[in-house]
């Protein structure tokens, strides 16, 4: 499916399920672009016990409801009934979710499912970056993760993109097949801190990344510690706690693959 007809897929898909689902990609507010100065974070945890928490940026709180969109629990057609959770795409409810990564990494919860991979696609309001491919699904549920490769074009700051992944229930993209999208924003991170933030651990800059309101590299960062340490039980209880207080209870404890 090239470029224009997904895009016009995609509106269809939205406008046609606009009564069943909830969407994340129309979101009214804009953060302004600025220079994150990490400087006045002189409380770095220095151990894997200190708590990793999520400042909202500005006056953001978290809804009542989960972002994201789906089918049926984020079923295909031919999957057996779920009762967990559905897809779910992992960012905070409050919709304003930032990053100072040129080339984010993206989290989504995928139940048990018979589809072999999805179609993950950034775009910008006026489909000026464009970036599409498609991505192998595991054999379990649990929550993956896609970094935006280095042949992908780099997010300019200052800009907000819209990411929607969906599954491939078949060799083709339906109008039945169960996806979820969001919006992401890059802010600009002061030069010096942002070189400073490299010679810290993962969570170190998780804790720092999460009370400066940048989810994305909040997630990923402590993803990171996680993965180098999988049965690290402080590290799981950090992880669960910091995606209940965004809103996301049902995947909290689903595992990380």
């Amino acid at each position: 499916m090239n470029r224009e007809k997904y895009s016009k897929f995609l509106q269809v898909l939205s406008v046609g399920l606009s009564l069943k689902l909830i969407l994340i990609g129309s979101l009214p507010m804009r953060v302004q672009a600025k220079s994150i100065d990490f400087s006045s974070d002189s409380s770095i945890p220095t151990n894997l016990s200190a708590s990793v928490t999520f400042d909202p940026p500005g006056n953001g709180k978290p809804k009542d409801t989960v972002g994201g969109a789906s089918r049926d629990a984020g079923l295909c057609p031919q999957d057996a009934v779920n009762s967990g959770p559905s897809i779910t795409p992992v960012m905070p409810t409050n919709d304003r979710a930032l990053t100072v990564a040129d080339r984010p990494t993206f989290f989504v919860y995928i139940p048990q499912t018979s589809a072999p991979k999805a179609m993950f696609v950034l775009r910008d309001d006026n489909e000026d970056y464009y970036y599409k491919t498609t991505l192998p699904i595991p054999s379990k549920a649990g929550i993956v993760s896609f970094k935006l490769p280095a042949d992908a074009p780099a997010m300019e700051s200052g800009k907000s993109y819209k990411w929607s992944f969906v599954l491939m229930c078949s060799s083709e993209i339906r109008p039945d097949s169960p996806w979820v999208e969001g919006e992401i924003q890059r802010v600009e991170a002061n030069g010096t801190e942002n070189a400073t933030l490299n010679n810290l651990s993962p969570v170190e800059r998780a804790a720092i990344y999460g009370k400066n309101g940048i989810w994305y590299d909040t997630i990923a960062s402590l993803a990171e510690q996680r993965r180098s340490q999988p049965d690290n039980l402080t590290l799981a209880t950090n992880w669960e706690n910091l995606l209940k207080s965004v809103g996301l209870d049902a995947i909290a404890n689903q595992p990380l693959l």
